[in-house]
């Protein structure tokens, strides 16, 4: 019975030596890239909201390292706005906002294929007026903003997901000299920013 019992334990020994285990390494290269289309809700009493219309916009991102369940984010953004209110804000109909962000996204796996992304995100625009949409440059002023939010991503393979997002931005431009009450109008603003694009990994 002893021999049995020390045989038994012995193949047992072997098996468990045999097996790989498949450990998920703690820093990857793990490339992802996403592109797709935007639109922001511009809200709250700012020149933003109440003096510019929004247009569909694009947006695109890269990270090429993950770090346990996190990534750290590359992106860029291109958006057009409307002047509605010229009389109050100036004599130009365009404005073009060109974007860069720097994110930070955690991977949390949902139920079956879907995968939720909150993301922080700070970013730098620089703004263009114009007097039409492809006429010559009035002004050029610069923002920065703090962005909140997720994505939701669903696979369809391996390499392919699809995505919708929903972040909260806040924009301001600390270079701005008004009175009090003009700095919080003209260079303070807030937005609701709605994405739909493709996931490569």
């Amino acid at each position: 019975m002893k021999n049995l019992i020390l045989v038994i334990l012995g193949c047992f020994s072997l098996a468990v030596q045999g097996q790989k285990i498949k450990k998920e390494p703690w820093i990857d290269f793990y490339p992802a890239f996403r592109f797709g289309f935007q639109y922001p809700k511009l809200v709250g009493s700012n020149f933003f909201a109440d003096d510019l219309t929004e247009s569909m916009g694009f947006h695109s991102s890269l990270s090429l390292v993950k770090i346990a369940n996190f990534r750290a984010t590359v992106g860029w953004e291109l958006q057009g706005y409307r002047n509605t209110n010229p009389n109050r804000i100036g004599n130009f109909s365009h404005i073009q906002s060109s974007t860069a962000l720097f994110q930070v996204e955690y991977e949390h796996p949902l139920k079956g294929a879907w995968v939720l992304n909150p993301t922080l995100a700070y970013g730098q625009s620089r703004m263009t007026y114009r007097a039409t949409r492809s006429g010559s440059t009035l002004a050029r002023q610069s923002w920065e903003e703090i962005r909140l939010g997720s994505y939701v991503n669903y696979s369809f393979s391996k390499t392919y997901a699809g995505y919708a997002g929903l972040h909260y931005a806040f924009l301001y431009n600390d270079d701005l000299k008004a009175s009090p009450a003009d700095e919080d109008y003209f260079g303070r603003g807030n937005k609701l920013v709605l994405s739909l694009g493709i996931l490569i990994h």
